[in-house]
């Protein structure tokens, strides 16, 4: 089975940058405790504060049972992301199949 690629875009408010890496810290550790295979972060390097999250998951299965039981605190987590940090609450995310 192919592995699945989970990416998802956003921009961070400026003023709150610092407080952004101490949460995704936080959300990097309940990623591995929840079995993901890989989970990365990564800033745009010519457009600051422009962040995409690269999660890797062994299979689509593995992807939709993530998705299905991610324990509280990560959706806790993922919640305050969404309401305090991310500029307008927007965004992009995309799925991929290894080929």
């Amino acid at each position: 089975m192919p592995r699945i690629l989970f990416e998802v875009n956003y921009n961070i408010y400026p003023e709150k940058r610092s407080d952004y890496f101490i949460l995704i810290g936080e959300m990097k550790k309940e990623m591995e405790a929840d079995g993901v295979e890989r989970y990365y972060i990564f800033e745009d390097k010519k457009r600051k504060n422009n962040f995409s999250e690269v999660t890797i998951f062994k299979t689509e299965e593995d992807f939709e049972k993530f998705d299905e039981n991610q324990s509280e605190k990560l959706s806790e987590l993922t919640a305050k992301l969404m309401e305090n940090y991310i500029v307008d609450k927007k965004v992009n995310y995309s799925i991929k199949f290894e080929v």
